[in-house]
């Protein structure tokens, strides 16, 4: 596991140290090498014995994006979310609908994160802060469901615990940047959470009870978030199916999945302004390479390497796929490969309805927070085929492939995020500006939140109930305006620095 893939690659380094060093120092090389294995094992057992350390750094993730926001976020509306403001309106007059939440935005219907998004904006004059820090709650639920996923099938020793800890570096990845400084993303969080309702509560389902009763309520409430939440009701028959929950179990779920989808395209309009469903057939090459580079984005920032991350991802999924047959325990893993199956659902869907916008946008941040779902579920799969045989050479080196691309994969979607963090910062803290003093800014400022016209529509309307950038007295001063406030001068700093020293990297 974890202690065995440091032990492996100490030693790779060790060989390589060694022979360049055996000529001149033999006996010193082999002191070395028996000195590094030493002070690793040390380490590792030190580590076993303080679970409260372990148990923190399974938070540690969590922890540092609560402080990404903190330092990074800014209370300003943005680009989907000025379509939100007239509900807010609504609100304040009482006179909101159902058929308001209802109504279709994009590809989707978020009929759950609008409640939600109308609570927090009541309780906080339509803070965006509170929407970031309300996704950040959604994701702290999403790592409890899978850790609880995890429990079930690997036990909560420390050293579990502690092969646990990369799927909390995944589901905290900062490659997510956009979803967790942008407070409309919410809903996605909401999608995920629904979706893993489903699976926990399918799991724990024998009939038609309670728990199937959530599981439901979890696929129509991952539904009505996000168009992506649909593939809850084909990945549940697929995990219904493997587990041999019942013929009634599998009929019922169905149908119940085709009355929320029926439900769900009623008066559904395909966007006017999205490309063609039909790229991928006009131009499968260019289909393939989105959905590629959209399964790998995760764990790249550059569109060729998500591509052959993709590629390498698919392949070793193979393998599992291969042993778990082999062994005859894919039953005991239908849990993870629910997580895979849903994931490629969302890609493929993904590359149906925006491939047509080119080949780079399947890297977006936005799309992340489904994505690595699948990289969750490969780890998950490797650590279970390890279980198995641990001294199987195959079954290593499996899990040994799939942690190398993870940790490197990390590390730069952390630095990606870091990069990214700032200059944020400072474009949404002009846009508060702008938005603030939108009657004397031209279209042009105006344009970095959205359609001007819609803009200049909704300003007054948040001026009118001192929402948003109006809830307070303060002025967020561009570097033409005011280059004396501290905050933006050290945040833009911080970007300079950044950009220097880390952006290179990527």
């Amino acid at each position: 596991m974890i202690q065995t893939y440091i032990v492996r690659v100490s030693m790779y380094f060790q060989r390589a140290y060694a022979i360049f060093t055996s000529r001149t120092n033999p006996e010193g090389a082999q002191i070395m090498k028996i000195t590094i294995l030493s002070k690793l094992r040390k380490a590792y057992c030190s580590l076993l014995s303080q679970r409260w350390l372990v148990v923190l750094l399974v938070l540690s993730p969590a922890i540092l994006e609560a402080i990404y926001i903190k330092i990074f976020g800014v209370n300003v509306l943005f680009w989907d979310q000025c379509k939100f403001v007239p509900y807010i309106e609504k609100l304040y007059t009482n006179n909101i609908s159902f058929f308001d939440l209802f109504q279709q935005d994009n590809e989707h219907r978020p009929f759950f994160p609008r409640i939600i998004m109308l609570f927090l904006a009541y309780i906080s004059n339509y803070n965006n802060i509170y929407e970031m820090y309300f996704s950040w709650i959604l994701a702290l639920f999403i790592l409890l469901l899978v850790f609880l996923m995890y429990k079930n099938g690997f036990g909560t020793t420390t050293k579990r615990m502690i092969n646990f800890l990369p799927i909390s570096f995944i589901i905290f990845n900062l490659r997510q940047f956009e979803n967790i400084l942008w407070g409309l993303q919410l809903q996605v969080y909401s999608c995920v959470l629904g979706f893993l309702i489903s699976i926990y509560m399918l799991e724990k389902s024998d009939k038609l009870g309670f728990n199937f009763f959530l599981a439901t309520f979890g696929g129509i409430f991952a539904s009505y978030s996000f168009a992506n939440g649909l593939a809850v009701w084909p990945t549940g028959l697929f995990f219904i199916l493997i587990l041999n929950k019942g013929r009634k179990m599998a009929a019922l779920w169905s149908i119940i999945g085709m009355l929320t989808t029926a439900l769900y395209f009623y008066h559904w309009e395909k966007p006017q302004d999205h490309p063609s469903t039909l790229f991928i057939i006009e131009q499968p090459v260019k289909g393939l390479f989105y959905f590629l580079g959209n399964i790998g984005s995760p764990l790249a920032f550059k569109m060729a390497e998500a591509i052959g991350i993709g590629i390498i991802l698919i392949i070793l999924l193979s393998v599992e796929l291969f042993i778990l047959i082999k062994y005859g325990v894919l039953k005991e893993n239908a849990k993870w490969l629910s997580l895979i199956f849903f994931s490629l659902i969302s890609s493929f869907v993904l590359t149906i309805f925006r491939a047509g916008f080119g080949i780079e946008q399947a890297g977006s941040s936005r799309y992340v927070t489904f994505t690595l779902l699948a990289i969750v579920g490969i780890y998950s799969l490797a650590l279970s085929i390890y279980n198995k045989n641990s001294e199987n050479r195959v079954h290593s080196g499996l899990l040994c492939a799939v942690l190398s691309i993870l940790i490197i994969g990390l590390i730069g979607g952390y630095m990606y995020g870091l990069v990214e963090g700032p200059v944020i910062n400072v474009l949404q803290t002009d846009n508060a500006y702008y938005l603030k003093t939108y009657e004397q800014q031209p279209d042009d400022n105006l344009r970095h939140i959205y359609d001007p016209l819609v803009v200049r529509e909704i300003a007054p309307i948040l001026k009118k109930y001192e929402l948003n950038v109006f809830s307070d007295n303060l002025i967020y001063p561009t570097e033409t305006n005011n280059s004396s406030n501290k905050t933006l001068s050290s945040m833009r700093k911080i970007n300079n620095f950044i950009q220097r020293y880390v952006s290179p990297y990527k």
